[in-house]
């Protein structure tokens, strides 16, 4: 589906409004680190219960280009168990994100923290599953936890040029038309053949802007800096591996 060409969101909105308050009620052991990302997707302030869980995940949607819009706890999802006295009743689980992603049918998501695999309860599994294919959706349970560490901390730095600086405007097309003869340069070596015109330093920040926000491409799987070799590109096909860490798949729209 082409979800970018879809100018109006507003009864994605109104459907898939957050179902429940962002919270420690699920903590075990201890208490989770909770608070709230900016999202430049959503134009608003994205809630997560977990850092390493709902947060990372998040992290990777605002980088992966493909990523056109995502919705936390967005649905209900009804199911029975049995209770102390052993009668059927009726509960309410809510998943954890709703995504838009290009070409892609919508995927509802479970995030699960932490440093172990850990499998979501079957019954939850199986309802959640049933409630995303009578809506036409792909399922998944994902552990960003367990995404490889260098890529972990470059989906964290470069969260942290997700916003743009006033200046940034001016430089940007250059830099991009730049990389049309350089080959494969260093960042530091593309910031520092603008030097005749702008501290070098100061073209540094638009660079890992242009990679967060899909213009330039790096190999993610080694630390990002300086030394890094950038093209035209993105970080799509880099990204799109840790959708399934469960082995189940997006599924493409026909």
């Amino acid at each position: 589906m082409d979800w970018k060409s879809k100018k109006c969101w507003a009864q994605e909105d109104a459907l898939y409004f957050p179902k429940r308050k962002v919270n420690n009620k699920g903590s075990r052991n201890h208490e989770h680190i909770i608070g709230s990302i900016p999202s430049r997707k959503m134009n608003r302030s994205i809630g997560y219960e977990s850092f390493w869980g709902e947060c990372l995940f998040y992290y990777l949607l605002e980088i992966d280009p493909l990523t056109v819009r995502y919705y936390a706890q967005p649905v209900e999802v009804t199911y029975t168990e049995l209770n102390a006295q052993y009668a059927l009743v009726e509960k309410k689980h809510v998943p954890d994100t709703l995504v838009f992603r290009q070409t892609y049918r919508p995927h509802l998501f479970q995030v699960k923290g932490g440093n172990n695999f850990i499998e979501q309860k079957p019954h939850l599994f199986q309802a959640s599953s049933k409630y995303a294919q009578e809506h036409g959706w792909c399922y998944s349970v994902v552990h960003p936890k367990l995404i490889p560490s260098k890529v972990q901390s470059n989906l964290i730095l470069l969260m942290n040029y997700m916003k743009p600086r006033e200046y940034y405007d001016a430089w940007i097309p250059e830099i991009l038309n730049k990389m049309l003869y350089l080959k494969n340069p260093t960042v530091e070596h593309l910031a520092k053949s603008f030097s005749a015109k702008i501290d070098h330093r100061d073209i540094l920040p638009i660079i890992y802007h242009l990679i967060f926000r899909g213009d330039l491409r790096t190999d993610i799987f080694i630390p990002v800096n300086i030394c890094s070799v950038l093209e035209l590109g993105d970080l799509s096909k880099d990204l799109i591996t840790y959708f399934h860490l469960e082995g189940d798949t997006f599924v493409a729209s026909m």
